[in-house]
């Protein structure tokens, strides 16, 4: 399932004709209607993201159509990846006056659980402010804790938090995982965190719940991993640019590297400012979007499957996931 930046398709392969379920809305030819920010595929096999201020799913029998669940500014899937959190927000000006909180401190979150059929369950929680929830795991939720401000004030400033595991109320933090840190990604019971005091050197780190401890991400040739990649959902591979520019996925179980030699260079930063990326079990389906080129890696023997024909995409493609249909 693609987004072809404003026309949704369905290919059966690789190499099969795009299959249009989705068309451009009319006076949309500027503009892309099915975009979604953060696209994730759950293990049930519905596609979840925001999209104009709310969470919606959409069954992969029906890419074309897409089920609001609620308001949302933005979402993260449960640990067991069959249902999801949608997060809300509230100005702390109102939700946290008289509260001495750093300046970076703009709003207080509440979560809510839903499943995919929209209904909800009866958990939501209201957080503290300063906290802000980014993951779900088997010890609790995950939040960075705002502890205090640097680098100036405005937009010159940056939040200082510390990456922490909160209670079943998430209204107290139970274990710091990190200082001075923040997390990039996360899946299952795998957290990939970077630490904001890191100049030089090696700066993302894997942390496992169930150990619980931390570890420097594997080595690349190429270079280190530089800004936001992507987790499978079993939280073993994760997919990231290198220093060099190039795509590298590694194995965080075995603590291997593996550069993908076989694909273009990206452009320096967050993975998907080059390629629309998804995963569908170990395999990472990738789209660039500059030149249309699709593939899939299999992660565990890094084989690598290319369309013969690149995709005509616009407007910053998306991959959604694997179809049914």
């Amino acid at each position: 399932m693609v987004d072809l930046g404003g026309e949704v398709a369905v290919l059966k392969d690789l190499n099969s004709h795009p299959r249009i379920v989705g068309s451009r809305p009319a006076g949309a030819e500027n503009a892309d209607a099915y975009r979604l920010d953060s696209p994730r595929q759950l293990a049930s096999g519905e596609v979840v993201g925001i999209r104009d201020g709310g969470v919606v799913a959409i069954e992969p029998s029906t890419p074309g159509r897409a089920v609001l669940l609620g308001q949302a500014s933005a979402w993260f899937p449960s640990a067991d990846g069959k249902q999801l959190w949608a997060v809300t927000e509230e100005s702390a000006d109102t939700a946290c006056a008289g509260q001495e909180l750093p300046q970076s401190v703009s709003a207080r979150f509440t979560v809510s659980k839903y499943e995919t059929s929209g209904h909800p369950s009866r958990t939501k929680l209201t957080l503290p402010c300063g906290m802000r929830p980014v993951a779900d795991t088997s010890r609790g939720l995950l939040a960075e804790r705002t502890t205090g401000d640097t680098g100036g004030t405005g937009t010159g400033g940056r939040a200082v938090t510390n990456i922490v595991v909160l209670n079943a109320r998430a209204d107290t933090a139970t274990k710091t995982i990190a200082t001075n840190a923040s997390v990039v990604a996360a899946a299952s019971n795998r957290v990939i965190w970077r630490d904001d005091a890191c100049n030089t050197g090696s700066c993302t780190h894997s942390y496992d719940v169930d150990k619980p401890k931390s570890d420097h991400a594997p080595s690349c040739k190429g270079g280190d991993t530089v800004g936001v990649g992507t987790l499978d959902p079993s939280g073993r591979w994760y997919a990231s640019v290198l220093r060099s520019n190039h795509l590298a996925v590694l194995d965080l179980d075995q603590g291997t590297c593996h550069e993908v030699d076989a694909l273009p260079t990206t452009n320096a930063g967050d993975l998907d400012q080059t390629f629309a990326v998804a995963w569908s079990g170990q395999n990472l389906m990738l789209l660039d979007q500059r030149s249309g080129v699709l593939a899939s890696m299999d992660a565990s023997s890094t084989e690598i499957d290319k369309r013969s024909k690149p995709l005509s995409v616009v407007n910053q493609a998306q991959i959604w996931g694997a179809g049914t249909t």
